[in-house]
Formats: C-alpha cells, structure tokens, sequence
C-alpha cells in the first residue's frame, strides 16, 4: 500500500476534483490518500518547493523551479483558452493599460502564473502588495493598491456585486497573451505529483484523479455541497453556495482541455517567460 498526501487548494475550482477521492466515493486498490487543506495559491506553491506534499495543484510557473522532482498530470492543467477565466485586471477607478506601470499592484503571490504573466505583459508596476486571499484582495483595492489581477474571477466579480463594488476592467492577462503567444491557451494551474512516488504510482493516481474528476462532475449535488463546507472552514468566511457553483463550472471547462493544447501553451508560456529572464530553462516537460 502506497500512501500519498494531498494539499488540495481550498478554491473551489481546484478543489471539486478531489472531494470524490476525499469522501471515498471512489478509491484506487493499493493508493492510501491523506489530505491537507490548504487555504492560499502561494502556500500551495511553497508546499511544493519545499516538497512537503506529494501531490498538489501550485501556479504553472513554479514547474521550473520543482521539474526535477515533479510530474505534470496532463489531464490536470487549469488552461485558459478564451476570456471567460482570463484572469482581468481590474481597478476601482478608470485607467487605461499605460496607467499600470505606476500603479500599485496588488497580486495573491510572488510565484504565481498571475503575477508572471502580468510580468510578462505589461512588465512594470509601480509598487506592489501581495494579499494572499482572494476576499482580502478585494478589500485591499482602492485601499492598499490601484489594481488587482484577478484569478479567481468569477468569484471575486460576484463578491464585490454583493458588497455593491462595481470594479472597472482595465484590460485581461488573456486579451495581451493572445496577441503574442501564436494562438496557446494560456496556462493557469497544475497539477503534480512527485517523482518519488515513481511513474507506476504516479500513472495509476492519475487515472484515480480522471476518475475521480468525472465522478464530480456528474454528481455536482452531492459534490457542491461539500465543497462549500471545505471552503468555508478553510477560508473562515461563509460561503455562497450560488458562486461555488459557477466557480467550479467554469473551472471544468479549464481542466478539460485537450492534452495537446495543453503542451502547446505550457510550451509557449515557458518559451517566453525563460526568453524575457522571468523564469528558469525548463529542461523537459514531464507529463503523465
């Protein structure tokens, strides 16, 4: 019996795959899984450096600082391949693209696709604020920074409705990588697994994560449900159970993406950020 621990990000998009594993609805002969909640991107990121999670779901810019110990589930990349998730820049107050570089940004982490690829497109910034959470990030704007890049859009939009923000959209992380990255989607999120664990082992969690993935997807009412229990424990705030589930149906249209496109965009985003000196040479990229 092989045990591997889980650090499922507690963002509902990311989460919702795993609850089927977690409740044990459905199981792989020979796999034990442990889980750790964990409530930010930027801690999942540090998980992994720091290997202290077998598998884990951390920012595709971190693959070149773990490819030597991980392995991409290439069934289990968050890639962007149209504006709905197209992580938007938004403001509180109306500035066009040329204001960004002197304003203060506010990003949930320094290793993050996010802050990447605002890094990669726009480039400058004139201070920058990093708020871990996606509701403080809300919070901060207008107070602590101009402009936030947000991931979790979909939730954050539908968070500030209902606290009555009506944010103004400068521009989209999408929008200015689509005119430079030859038509890849655009890379998000991943999901890892160690290398440790070997290729066996990590080939049948793969099929177990497949499995466990379309069982969510089928089964959205008793998975939703769930799912907004976790979040809320995990994020200390009650959570609506109307934007946990747009948040994970928009996030299924992302984790299915096919696996060519894909490697297209991983290709093409670490191609650029290595050629710009925002990230290290990725040698290979290891998918299962």
């Amino acid at each position: 019996m092989v045990t591997i621990k889980i650090g499922a990000l507690a963002d509902s998009g990311d989460l919702y795959p795993f609850i089927p594993m977690m409740e044990g609805w459905v199981k792989e002969d020979g796999i034990n899984l442990e889980f750790e909640i964990i409530p930010t991107v930027q801690d999942v990121n540090m998980k992994v450096l720091t290997k202290s999670v077998d598998v884990s779901v951390p920012s595709a810019a971190m693959y070149p600082y773990i490819q030597d110990d991980f392995f991409i589930l290439g069934n289990a990349v968050a890639t962007a391949i149209d504006g709905i998730t197209g992580m938007p820049v938004l403001a509180m107050n109306e500035m066009k693209t040329e204001d960004l570089k002197k304003s203060t940004l506010i990003v949930h982490g320094p290793n993050t696709s996010a802050f990447t690829l605002y890094r990669l497109l726009v480039g400058k910034y004139g201070k920058l604020v990093i708020i871990p959470r996606v509701l403080d990030e809300i919070k901060a704007l207008g107070k602590q920074g101009d402009v936030l890049v947000a991931v979790h859009e979909i939730k954050m939009m539908y968070a500030m409705k209902k606290l009555g923000i009506k944010p103004y959209v400068i521009t989209s992380m999408w929008e200015m990588w689509s005119k430079i990255s030859k038509d890849a989607p655009m890379p998000m999120g991943t999901v890892v697994i160690s290398k440790d664990v070997g290729k066996e082992v990590a080939v049948s969690f793969k099929q177990l994560y497949e499995k466990s993935k379309r069982f969510a997807e089928k089964n959205l009412e008793k998975v939703i449900p769930r799912d907004v229990e976790l979040m809320s424990e995990a994020q200390g705030v009650n959570m609506d159970k109307e934007i946990v589930e747009k948040t994970i149906w928009a996030d299924i249209q992302e984790y299915n993406v096919p696996q060519d496109m894909v490697l297209n965009g991983l290709h093409r985003f670490f191609e650029l950020t290595h050629e710009r000196g925002l990230l290290p040479l990725v040698k290979s990229i290891d998918v299962i």
